[in-house]
């Protein structure tokens, strides 16, 4: 009790009012040696007081505004970062994040390292210091981590928990709690994936071994009788060096894709519903305050279209798995990752025992593969309520698209096209010249169509058609003939978002250009005819194998016409 008291001293002592007379720069480093001395302690009680304590230093809440209309949002203390990053406390601090107990300050020590890793002036060493500390697999094996009870009840928990006024039952604060450490985990994932170290490391925690090429990893110079002793201890080799492998980040994403996870009773899951469908007509734009849109802009929208830092000190912990969309982002830098997500999955369709097949062609149509891959299955993720899920999926598609080899495979098989065009349509209503050769579904919806609200989004979006549009010519017909110029255009008309109006004039312009050797105007020209000769294909196939019916034996060929008129 009386260690525990001290820990509390030293946080009341760190976390003094910026107002108020600072110590002197000794008795500071002292109280500093002490807190870290305090995360390092084998008492699980004095571990806890000290994450608390370095918690509560690093976030400290700011006054009240001058007019005293609102209070500031909390703000991070720099000196406390700073000096905490000096005295390497990322490690203690990872240590106390890797006991799941919350008893044990899992939680202050998961939010400490959140806001140390996403600082602007420190965050790049804590990332690195969070590296050195294997913090990847250590987050790695949170967010894997089993929850309290069944995934299947979570829905029926968190809606007992919801209804129940009483306080809520100790099921519900097991799922709350694990749902918080997930998030934290997650959001550090991400953090640390911003860098191609951290990147790499995740590849190699997570991926299968054909996955990790070879001019990725570092030839470790051990002998054969170290590596046998690292086999025989479990011991792992180095970021870069030569390890065992398990295909985890395919079942991270499993758990991404997942919705029972999300806690759908939570006041936060209906505030992001309801923002998705904010405005559903073109009578809202009479309303529209670009003000307020111009606010948001500057809040989350990133010029440079650089990974976004997480920091979920604060915010709503209801969808655990959010922040890996940032990590598949951020690994879709890379080239490994990029094959992770194309790569084909083929699945068989398995014959039952008892049939018996009578030929061998029968057995092979029995044995037909179905082909997808990791990027289909993320597509959806665009419409998601969830920020997170579609900023980091719009950008992983604009880093998919990186890959020149598998543009005609986005373009033709998984149509990323369409996915990223239906983000930009609204509720314009479409003449019908404008809607010859245009795909219904981006125009069905009528008034109800609501485009993308958030301007990041928009912008990963118009970036990664950019790339299909620049990737060649074959390419830019494509695009032509589906007609996404009307979508561009119109898109263009409402955009409030000057970066992401110039992304657009430039498909505009690849779009509307004619091509080398070709006349003036043989653009459009070549897209109608390409849709008219593909809209007789399609007509031909499908009365492909009709008959017409034969003469009827009571009609005689010399009659007269019935109408009297030659």
């Amino acid at each position: 009790n009386k260690s525990t008291t001290m820990a509390t001293v030293v946080s009341s002592n760190m976390s003094t009012d910026n107002n108020s007379s600072a110590p002197e720069g000794g008795e500071v480093d002292t109280v500093y040696n002490e807190l870290l001395n305090f995360l390092k302690a084998t008492r699980a009680d004095l571990r806890k007081a000290a994450a608390d304590a370095t918690l509560a230093t690093l976030v400290s809440s700011s006054s009240s505004s001058d007019d005293g209309a609102e209070e500031t949002p909390a703000s991070m203390n720099n000196e406390a970062a700073q000096r905490l990053t000096t005295l390497n406390a990322v490690q203690p601090l990872c240590r106390i994040a890797s006991t799941l107990s919350p008893d044990h300050g899992s939680i202050s020590a998961l939010a400490a390292l959140s806001v140390l890793s996403s600082h602007d002036l420190v965050g790049n060493q804590c990332i690195e210091d969070f590296l050195d500390a294997k913090g990847v697999g250590r987050m790695l094996e949170i967010a894997l981590s089993s929850p309290p009870t069944p995934v299947s009840t979570a829905a029926s928990v968190s809606a007992l928990a919801a209804d129940t006024k009483e306080e809520p039952s100790k099921v519900a604060e097991e799922w709350k709690v694990w749902r918080q450490q997930v998030n934290y985990a997650c959001a550090l994932l991400a953090n640390a994936t911003r860098t191609e170290r951290g990147a790499v490391d995740f590849i190699g925690l997570s991926f299968p071994d054909e996955a990790i090429p070879s001019n990725l990893s570092r030839k470790v110079d051990e002998s054969k009788e170290e590596e046998k002793e690292a086999d025989d201890d479990n011991v792992g080799a180095s970021a870069y060096g030569k390890r065992e492998t398990k295909p985890t980040a395919t079942l991270l994403l499993s758990r991404f894709l997942n919705p029972a996870f999300i806690d759908t009773s939570s006041p936060a899951h209906d505030r992001a519903v309801a923002s998705m469908s904010a405005k559903t007509g073109m009578d809202d734009l009479d309303e529209y305050d670009s003000d307020d849109d111009n606010n948001a802009i500057d809040e989350s929208n990133n010029n440079e279209l650089e990974p976004q830092k997480m920091d979920p000190m604060g915010e709503e912990y209801y969808d655990p798995y959010q922040h890996v969309a940032a990590v598949i982002m951020n690994i879709a830098q890379l080239d490994t990752g990029r094959e992770f997500l194309l790569r084909l999955i083929h699945s068989s369709k398995k014959s039952s025992g008892s049939k018996k097949l009578e030929s061998i062609d029968e057995e092979k149509k029995d044995n037909n593969t179905q082909s997808t891959s990791h990027l289909q299955s993320l597509l959806p993720q665009l419409t998601s309520p969830n920020l997170h899920r579609r900023q980091g999926i719009a950008g992983t598609l604009k880093n998919c698209c990186f890959s020149r080899d598998s543009i005609w495979w986005l373009l033709n098989v998984v149509q990323m096209d369409k996915s990223l065009l239906l983000t930009l349509a609204g509720p314009e209503e479409l003449s019908i010249d404008e809607k010859v050769g245009l795909d219904p579904d981006y125009w069905l919806l009528g008034p109800q169509k609501v485009r993308e609200p958030d301007s990041l989004v928009r912008l990963y979006v118009t970036e990664a058609l950019l790339l299909l549009l620049a990737s060649g010519r074959r390419a830019r017909e494509t695009l032509r003939e589906r007609r996404m110029y009307v979508i561009i255009k119109l898109a263009d008309m409402v955009e409030e978002n000057e970066e992401v109006s110039e992304r657009m004039l430039e498909c505009v312009q690849y779009l509307r250009r004619d091509e080398d050797g070709t006349e003036e105007g043989s653009s459009d020209k070549r897209a109608y005819e390409k849709y008219a000769r593909g809209l007789l294909e399609s007509n031909a196939a499908k009365n492909k194998g009709l008959k017409a019916l034969p003469m009827s034996s009571n009609c005689e060929a010399e009659e007269e016409d019935y109408d009297n008129i030659d």
